[in-house]
């Protein structure tokens, strides 16, 4: 039922619009009537009608007034004016101020029907369309965090350029981002046979971040693919340094919950700060940047672009060989000791350089083959054809490629060392008693090679040269270098006593291929030069053949 107040300050007129009319045959009824201005904004108020028929002349408030203070208080009421033939033009103004419609006086009944069941049909499309952008409203209100999504997913894109376009939909969506920071968080899976539900992880890291982050932040979450999210933390104010260490410091506390909590491999990256959604495509792209770096950080480490720069120093490549030869260097000696340090620096070396991802691959790789072949080598002449399923078919380069860090590279390297060097130490304690035997025929089989020296003779045996010049001075009371000398020497006087060789043929012979060197050598052990010792032995010899 459809209400109407009549105002009019000719009582004759006001009861004739009643009763003059069945207004039940409309699906309307008077609710009141007034004869002032006045009185009628209190039975508006009272009775919130639907329409008001109103005369536009009355004393103290004209129709006029009257109309802009009925809107204030009801916009929606329809308000149509009675006015005589000769007001016309006072009507149109009263129109624009608001009026439906206007009715001249004297009014005909029919007039009267056809211009309220226009109000009631213009209050009847009013209402289906105010349904109607209720009913979107709510639908926009489901479905917002969607459309939000998919909005900002366009912009970090950059599928949406138009700056003025951006900052327009992100008020349709309610997306007010200040200062902001973008965090991207990429989800593995940590047991391979497990199987991959990424995306609920991410919604779970979402989870947490609303936790754990203050209330005046806003979040804003984008989900990238199954395994990839991003997350726009927007503050109010710009942060203090220390806020903001606080916020990083919430950041490692969150991280290590969602590990602990899903059991996942969880790598976030964090861009510098921001403001203003048009910023948004810029800091996706450092996230990007950053995430690619992720191979020189450990599981535990939050990536943030900030300190990519520190990445970009220039390591010559000489120190990754020195390292890698000294490694492999203590296994074959049977080092342990060094190795953690070794492995350490071999790790911030490779962290700071600007070696690619396939290059440290290799790197690994070669030095696993490498090991592997020495406790191949120690097996083989150790005779332990019995442990040969030691020297298994190791994937090296499937286990290096599951690695995700340098880190992991280094845990894989060191497990194979550990097991190399327990193999040369066996070796070594097993052989010990023989050893120096070993070491002493060697030198009498090749002292004529000038190559012989500690050095050569400790990688041939797999001990180290502090190692073996120790053992061979306790067994034999000489130092090795002395006994090699000593030795040629021996052979050298063989040579010149029962030879017509030149010294430096001598020399040569027995592995010293420098004459003088060798001349200063020999008279150092005998007491003599090369050519006084041959003519002391021909002396001998006459005399005793004489």
């Amino acid at each position: 039922m459809y209400k109407i107040l009549i105002v009019d300050d000719d009582m004759l007129i006001r009861k004739g619009i009643r009763n003059v009319i069945r207004w039940k045959d409309f699906d309307c009824e008077i609710c009141a009537e007034a004869s002032t201005g006045e009185e009628a904004l209190e039975l508006i108020k009272k009775f919130t009608p639907d329409i008001v028929i109103t005369d536009i002349r009355m004393p103290n408030m004209d129709g006029i007034e009257l109309i802009e203070r009925i809107k204030a208080i009801l916009p929606q009421c329809k308000i149509i004016i009675l006015t005589a033939y000769r007001e016309f033009e006072y009507a149109q103004r009263a129109i624009k101020f608001g009026a439906f419609d206007f009715l001249l006086k004297p009014t005909k009944v029919e007039d009267i029907i056809n211009v309220v069941q226009k109000a009631i049909a213009e209050i009847n499309k009013e209402k289906t369309m105010i349904e109607e952008l209720e009913k979107i409203n709510r639908l926009l209100q489901e479905k917002l965090p969607i459309l939000r999504e998919n909005f900002l997913f366009n912009v970090i894109f950059e599928m949406i350029t138009n700056e003025d376009e951006i900052v327009q939909m992100a008020e349709v969506y309610k997306i007010d981002i200040k200062n902001f920071v973008m965090i991207l968080a990429e989800c593995g899976i940590k047991e391979e046979n497990e199987k991959p539900n990424s995306h609920l992880y991410l919604l779970g890291v979402s989870n947490i971040l609303n936790d754990f982050i203050d209330k005046d932040c806003s979040i804003y979450t984008i989900y990238l693919n199954n395994s990839q999210a991003v997350y726009v933390v927007s503050f109010e104010c710009e942060p203090s340094k220390k806020e903001e260490l606080e916020f990083f410091e919430l950041l490692k506390q969150l991280k290590k919950a969602a590990i602990e909590c899903f059991n996942i491999d969880l790598t976030l990256v964090v861009s510098t700060w921001g403001y203003g959604i048009v910023e948004l495509p810029n800091k996706f792209k450092e996230c990007i940047d950053a995430i690619n770096y992720k191979f020189y950080f450990d599981n535990e480490d939050i990536i943030y672009y900030k300190d990519l720069s520190h990445l970009f120093v220039y390591v010559d490549d000489k120190k990754l060989k020195y390292l890698k030869n000294e490694i492999i260097s203590n296994v074959r000696y049977g080092n342990i000791s060094n190795i953690d340090i070794l492995l350490s620096e071999l790790e911030e070396t490779l962290k700071k350089s600007k070696a690619d991802k396939q290059y440290i691959f290799n790197l690994y790789y070669l030095m696993l083959i490498e090991i592997n072949m020495i406790k191949a080598q120690v097996l083989s002449s150790s005779s332990q054809y019995e442990q040969e399923d030691k020297l298994q078919d190791i994937e090296f380069l499937s286990e290096i490629l599951k690695c995700k860090s340098i880190s992991e590279l280094n845990g894989v390297l060191k497990m194979s060392i550990q097991k190399t060097i327990e193999e040369v130490q066996k070796h070594n304690q097993s052989k010990m008693g023989s050893l120096i035997k070993k070491v002493i025929e060697y030198i009498k089989a090749n002292y004529s090679y000038n190559e012989i020296s500690l050095s050569e003779i400790s990688e041939k045996f797999f001990v180290s040269p502090s190692y073996l010049s120790r053992l061979f001075k306790k067994e034999t009371g000489k130092n090795l270098s002395d006994f090699i000398n000593e030795y040629r020497i021996e052979k050298a006087k063989e040579l010149l006593a029962t030879t017509d060789l030149k010294t430096y043929e001598v020399a040569d012979k027995v592995g010293i291929p420098d004459p003088h060197y060798f001349s200063r050598i020999f008279k150092r052990y005998t007491g003599y030069s090369p050519s006084e010792y041959k003519e002391v032995v021909k002396f001998k010899n006459v005399r005793l053949n004489g």
